[in-house]
């Protein structure tokens, strides 16, 4: 008995150890990935991180992938079809990058974020093949590492689907490595701040027509720019892969506020409308990029029946993505671009509040800034200007400058030294009314801000 009990106890405490020395491994490796250096995209890292996924023995080619590309709308329509296909009792894994808050939940299966033991496991099995190869753990970036993980991750867990989200953008994107796409989801595409995939709409829809792969079948955004549309459909038709042949869900917006929108979708007469909790009109039409794909999947023999997909989108969620949270009167969007900006600015006047927002803004100082304060200031009570943690963040004090200088508005400008102090400025200048606080401009501003009200 007594050597049964000291043999359980020494296993136990070795289980504990073994679970610590995981954990300080993990702390290690995401650290080095953190620190990881930048690199500028191109079809040659694409091409290395093909060859790298041969050498890890091709798992892309194992998983079914719908691939996901735009400049806006990519998280809330992998989250809203992972949801879908999640209810419907599929095996879905998702990556989506980068992280509000802890990077293991840029990699989840079926909700779940990768464990840091399967990170451990994963690195050292790519660290092992790189060093076969003459290289070392320095050959990648962040985001290669992420994407490298996620593949390899989803392949052994034996995903079913996976939903898989494009970083920058375009051909030289390294989520275009993916050779066999089941199917590829355009969201909006429009010109980016940092002019990473173009100068010119034209030459933005061109790098990301570059990603379509014979055999895939593409549906897309059906709010998309004339000529980005005919662009795409040149390229699917040239490289052999398949547009979606059917009819586009008819969607009403019956009504928006901050809680969601109340639509009617067309096509399903027994349901005659259903509250969607994601605060922004343009969300009608990321669903209905959405329900394409989800009418697709049916057309091909999947079961994924009505009740469940309006089940899936009556309780969604996305953090930091038109994220209001009503007990604290706050929108958290992580809206870095014009484009972006733009539709959060057209959900506030559409939702006619009865006081303007106050808006706690950090973004990065790209050839879009001034543009986006314009946006900002033309529906804000204030403007809380911090500094976001990115060596491209534009300073608080240039944002205030601009503010006061060059606005047209008459609005109230405060410089904030770091996220406390701007949550507290925020709280200071709505306490008379009970305006809502806004937070956006960049997800480095947005993962400040959401950790300093969480903690």
């Amino acid at each position: 008995m007594y050597n049964l009990v000291r043999s359980f106890e020494w296993n136990n405490n070795n289980k504990d150890s073994d679970d610590m020395v995981g954990r300080e491994d993990y702390s290690k490796i995401n650290k080095k990935i953190t620190a990881a250096k930048a690199v500028k995209p191109s079809l040659a890292r694409v091409g290395m991180i093909s060859e790298i996924l041969s050498w890890l023995g091709n798992p892309d080619k194992r998983l079914r992938i719908i691939h996901i590309a735009g400049t806006n709308g990519k998280g809330s329509t992998g989250t809203m079809l992972k949801s879908i296909l999640q209810e419907s009792q599929y095996h879905v894994g998702h990556f989506s990058a980068p992280a509000i808050q802890d990077d293991l939940t840029m990699i989840t299966i079926d909700g779940q974020p990768i464990g840091q033991k399967d990170v451990v496991k994963i690195v050292h099995e790519i660290t092992l093949q790189i060093k076969k190869h003459d290289g070392d753990f320095s050959l990648l970036s962040t985001f290669e590492w992420w994407v490298l993980i996620a593949l390899v991750y989803f392949a052994q867990q034996d995903t079913q689907f996976v939903i898989l989200e494009e970083g920058p953008g375009g051909s030289n994107d390294v989520t275009n490595a993916v050779r066999t796409p089941y199917l590829i989801a355009y969201t909006k595409i429009s010109v980016d701040n940092i002019c990473s995939t173009g100068s010119t709409l034209k030459q933005v829809a061109n790098e990301y027509a570059k990603i379509i792969k014979p055999g895939a079948l593409i549906v897309s955004y059906p709010g998309q720019d004339y000529d980005v549309q005919k662009v795409l459909h040149e390229q699917t038709d040239a490289v052999h892969a398949f547009w979606n042949p059917y009819p586009l869900p008819q969607i009403t917006i019956l009504s928006t506020a901050p809680q969601g929108l109340s639509l009617k979708i067309d096509d399903i007469p027994d349901i005659p409308d259903i509250h969607l909790p994601l605060a922004g009109a343009y969300q009608a039409s990321n669903l209905s990029t959405v329900l394409q794909i989800v009418n697709y999947l049916q057309q091909k023999g999947f079961q994924l029946s009505k009740d469940k997909t309006m089940a899936a989108l009556s309780n969604i969620s996305i953090p930091g993505r038109m994220e209001y949270v009503a007990d604290r009167n706050i929108l958290y969007d992580g809206a870095s671009n014009l484009d972006g900006i733009s539709g959060l600015r057209d959900s506030i006047k559409a939702w006619h509040l009865p006081f303007k927002p106050v808006f706690v803004l950090g973004l990065l100082d790209d050839r879009n800034a001034h543009e986006i304060i314009d946006l900002v200031a033309s529906i804000a009570s204030t403007i809380i200007a911090v500094t976001p943690e990115s060596k491209e963040g534009m300073s608080a004090e240039a944002m205030a400058s601009y503010c006061l200088h060059n606005t047209k508005n008459n609005i109230d400008v405060e410089i904030a030294d770091d996220p406390s102090a701007a949550i507290q400025l925020a709280r200071k200048y709505r306490a008379s009314s009970n305006a809502l606080i806004v937070v956006t401009g960049s997800i480095y501003t947005l993962r400040a801000i959401f950790n300093e009200e969480e903690g």
